[in-house]
């Protein structure tokens, strides 16, 4: 029988989230492809067709930008009061009251 999801015996290992040296090692070669070929790229880009070009300025902004999501705020605001306890509630209503 394993260990429960999330839980280990070693204290010291990578922390969660953190990136693996192949992981960092690829990134950093991909950057540096980017980097060295960007002058072609901008020629190519020069070259395509109007449509194609926007396609693919869109397609760039998705790594340059923060997606938006679309929320139902008050739906996601009473679901996430709900899962509170009473004295988390009380906590945020006095934290409210001070900072009023």
């Amino acid at each position: 029988m394993g260990l429960p999801k999330g839980k280990t015996n070693n204290r010291s290992g990578r922390p969660k989230g953190s990136k693996t040296k192949v992981t960092l090692t690829l990134r950093a070669r991909i950057n540096d492809f980017l980097g060295g070929n960007f002058s072609k790229f901008e020629d190519d880009f020069a070259m395509l067709e109007p449509k194609d070009r926007v396609g693919i300025y869109i397609k760039l902004l998705s790594f340059g930008l923060p997606t938006l999501q679309s929320i139902d705020s008050k739906a996601e605001i009473t679901t996430k009061l709900e899962k509170l306890s009473i004295p988390q509630l009380e906590k945020m209503i006095d934290q409210i009251l001070e900072n009023g």
